[in-house]
């Protein structure tokens, strides 16, 4: 499947195609249970390797990423990602908010960044919202100063 492929996919009938990777198995599970509906879960992974060895089988339109995650975390997961499945949108979920944070894990490649306890309608908002990015943004421009 090709860029154009994912792009097309999200807005036809079918549901985009999703990554879960998250090391918390209650996150994991309420995350499948809340985006099902919009999304097709396609994969879920339980670490950084399995993160990147899914994305690479699946090559998702877009994928929910935990920052803290064993093997490596989200910054691994991205870039390698990136590499791998190159139209994969990534967003990030951390707890941490600091301006370095969010910073780095755009750099590495992901459109953008949620903070965990955010709710189901800002997940989905934020993933749909990342599915129509064409290529990461500067990170200054995606920071907010709120």
């Amino acid at each position: 499947m090709n860029e154009d492929d994912n792009q097309t996919r999200g807005k036809d009938t079918l549901p985009p195609r999703l990554l879960i990777a998250d090391d918390d198995p209650v996150v994991r599970s309420a995350l499948s249970a809340q985006l099902r509906g919009d999304f097709e879960i396609v994969a879920v992974a339980t670490n950084t390797a399995e993160a990147i060895e899914l994305a690479g089988e699946h090559r998702p339109d877009v994928a929910l990423i935990d920052v803290e995650m064993p093997g490596g975390g989200g910054v691994e997961a991205v870039s390698r990602i990136a590499t791998s499945s190159p139209a994969t949108r990534m967003v990030m979920l951390s707890g941490d908010e600091s301006r370095e944070g969010v910073i780095e894990l755009l750099s590495a490649g992901a459109i953008a960044y949620l903070r965990k306890g955010a709710t189901a309608w800002e997940i989905t908002k934020t993933l749909t919202e990342a599915l129509k990015a064409r290529a990461p943004q500067s990170p200054r421009r995606l920071w907010r100063n709120d």
